[in-house]
């Protein structure tokens, strides 16, 4: 049998309906990690499988915005719905107007697949057994959906627990600064500690500081932007960064070569919107 030479990737987590306040300028437009990850992938020419929710009213666009993408939009009374303001610092405050229905786990998803991307944006996002279920190929995982929960429609941090048990199952995580020690603090670790998890590599965003890779008995790595994106609207920044991250593991790039690859990408993908706006 002749081996494939197109990897496949499964992304995973809702598209959202956005609005982005950047600047005191509000945008609108499609956002969540699963659809910048996805395009990303696909500029690589990865073939890529999404499984998301959506209304109906959105399917057709959604469709447009990942042209020969495989996109499974299950059914959903509303499309998740966020407001994302930022400061000058790229602080970020959030709302949430509507929230999609948790996304239902099938194993026929898995087939063919080379890695899977999990991007849930808030804990109920996922059906919980794709917590639960051997996903029987190397995965990554978006920890901000872990990290936060949704009260009277704003997004405060929390940590949900099962992250705790799902990071020895996990390859590759990605998470900011922010939300790194927050995990740390959970699990009642200084900063100078790494979980025991194996062989995980977690990527720590640093925004236009770059970031650190870290991995338990390795010596952390800091990669720089390439070069660094000031004044521009930073969504989607971090989606893209570890997408083209586990892009470049996928066809054998080291990790180190992999997050300077990635930070250049995500670099190009910043100026072109900072160009464009």
């Amino acid at each position: 049998m002749t081996r494939r030479s197109t990897k496949r990737v499964l992304v995973v987590g809702s598209i959202t309906r956005d609005t982005n306040v950047f600047d005191g300028v509000a945008t609108h437009t499609y956002g969540g990690t699963t659809l910048y990850a996805a395009r990303t992938y696909a500029q690589f020419g990865v073939a890529v499988r999404v499984v998301t929710r959506l209304a109906p009213d959105d399917c057709a666009a959604i469709a447009a915005e990942l042209p020969g993408a495989e996109v499974i939009a299950q059914p959903s009374d509303v499309t998740t719905t966020f407001e994302n303001s930022y400061g000058r610092d790229d602080s970020r405050t959030q709302r949430v107007r509507d929230v999609a229905a948790p996304i239902e786990h099938r194993v026929e998803y898995l087939d063919d697949i080379d890695w899977l991307h999990l991007g849930p944006l808030h804990p109920l996002d996922l059906d919980h057994r794709w917590i639960e279920v051997e996903w029987r190929v190397p995965t990554g995982l978006d920890l901000q959906g872990f990290v936060r929960q949704i009260v009277g429609g704003r997004v405060e941090s929390s940590i949900d627990a099962r992250v705790v048990e799902l990071l020895p199952r996990l390859e590759w995580l990605k998470a900011s600064r922010n939300e790194w020690h927050a995990l740390l603090a959970h699990m009642g670790l200084d900063r100078s500690s790494r979980p025991d998890t194996g062989a995980i590599e977690s990527l720590v965003t640093d925004g236009v500081a770059g970031g650190s890779l870290l991995r338990t008995g390795e010596r952390d790595e800091h990669w720089s932007a390439a070069p660094p994106v000031e004044d521009c609207d930073p969504t989607g920044a971090g989606d893209v960064f570890f997408a083209a991250y586990l892009r470049h593991r996928a066809v054998g790039a080291s990790a180190s070569a992999a997050a300077r690859d990635a930070a250049r990408v995500t670099s190009s993908f910043l100026l072109k919107r900072r160009d464009r706006d």
